[in-house]
């Protein structure tokens, strides 16, 4: 008992989190991009499966009172999804169809995490083998997939098939347009609006300007001629948000390669002064609205994760918001919100960051300490989808409310239908 409620526990507060930082690994998983979104490269199925293994393998998820279903689909579509969600919630493929870098393949990061709960190899398996599930199952979803949960009548019905039959009713119902059932489905990847509280008029505390921990805010602030800068805001508008830490992590980001640009080991030795990976914690939980300043240098960077905590459990690998700094920039690039417990029209309670842009606020705080940066900061854009290699123990996609999607790269890969 005391393993179920602790494994459990592990898992409930993943669920929570929203994304976690590239660094903190072993095995990196490489997923991609699906629903709504444009399309991007795609590995092809492991070409050591035949078409019958991946079908067998598939079947997994086709059962008696749950399966998948996207309308219009076809069974070998559904077979290649899953075998592909499969591949990438292991981490074994990359959306390019190459193996994965590990940097220690002895340590699974999940089987290390819950080793420091419970120990013993059992555990750390159990946890990773339901983790894994859950990847899999958010992969499908991404991708426009919907879970379909039956009522006990109708399941009986399917379980009393043969298999002929049973096999001819999934090869139908995966594409079917109309479902009776208990439906999940993930169509929309950012937080609804009326969670975020009444981001026009007011805010839940002072306002504060933030550049680093020790750095006076008072210093004028210069960039180099290989420094750009970029501007955010924490805002807490209400008393959902008032006193909520908030912590975002970004990573320098290659968008042609998609996937993360990581420190090599030698960078000191080099003399290295590259932006590779920052954290951006609030500095002041108090303030309703917390302007922060970031130096990095020029080039693109990714939103990797969001957490209420220092150590974040999930990873925005399935889509993450991307952003440009050339040098000399100061770039805005939005207000982001705490969301805790605040209810959605459908009246359950939504966990997250919000996003809202205000960049006249942001400037007048900006101003009140650092009026030349204030006076060239100018707008950033922001866009979403931006797919990578991801470590983290969750796996989920995080879209700005309004950003366009990056553009899909041409390639000969199979790509996501």
């Amino acid at each position: 008992m005391r393993v179920a409620l602790t494994l459990a526990s592990v898992l409930a507060t993943v669920t929570f989190a929203q994304p976690a930082t590239a660094q903190q690994s072993s095995v990196m998983f490489v997923p991609v991009g699906g629903g709504t979104t444009k399309p991007v490269p795609q590995h092809p199925v492991d070409p050591k499966d035949s078409p019958e293994e991946i079908a067998k393998d598939a079947q997994r998820d086709l059962r008696d009172n749950r399966f998948y279903n996207k309308p219009g689909a076809t069974r070998a579509q559904y077979d290649s999804d899953w075998q592909e969600c499969r591949l990438i919630a292991r981490g074994s493929r990359t959306p390019a169809g190459t193996v994965p870098v590990v940097y220690n393949g002895a340590v699974s990061p999940i089987a290390a995490g819950a080793g420091g709960l419970i120990g013993g190899l059992l555990v750390g398996a159990m946890v990773e083998g339901e983790l894994r599930r859950q990847n899999r199952k958010t992969c499908l979803l991404i991708r426009g997939w919907r879970m379909v949960e039956l009522p006990p009548d109708a399941a009986q019905r399917v379980s009393a098939m043969s298999e002929a039959d049973r096999n001819d009713y999934f090869n139908q119902i995966v594409g079917a347009d109309h479902i009776d059932g208990e439906i999940t489905e993930r169509t929309n990847f950012s937080l609804p609006v009326e969670t975020l509280g009444n981001v026009d008029s007011g805010i839940s505390g002072p306002e504060s300007l933030f550049i680093g921990k020790k750095i006076d805010a008072w210093v004028p602030v210069t960039l180099a001629p290989d420094e750009a800068a970029v501007v955010l805001a924490y805002r807490r508008p209400g008393e959902l948000n008032a006193g909520r830490f908030v912590q975002m992590d970004v990573n320098r980001y290659d968008a042609q390669a998609q996937d993360l640009i990581y420190q090599p080991r030698d960078w000191k030795k080099k003399g290295d002064k590259t932006t590779y990976y920052v954290e951006v914690p609030s500095g002041d939980r108090k303030a309703g609205l917390e302007v922060q300043l970031l130096k990095l240098t020029p080039g693109d960077y990714v939103i990797t994760s969001t957490s209420f905590a220092r150590v974040a459990m999930s990873s925005n690998c399935f889509g993450a918001p991307t952003f440009h700094v050339g040098a000399g920039d100061v770039a805005y690039i939005g207000d982001f919100i705490p969301v805790w417990g605040a209810r959605g029209a459908d009246g359950k309670k939504q966990f997250g960051v919000g996003y809202a842009s205000r960049i006249e606020d942001a400037r007048r705080v900006l101003a009140t300490k650092q009026p030349q940066l204030a006076a060239a900061m100018k707008a950033g854009k922001v866009m979403n989808g931006a797919t990578y290699a991801c470590s983290a123990i969750t796996m989920d996609r995080w879209d700005i409310n309004g950003a366009e999607n990056v553009p899909a790269l041409a390639t000969t890969a199979s790509t996501a239908q």
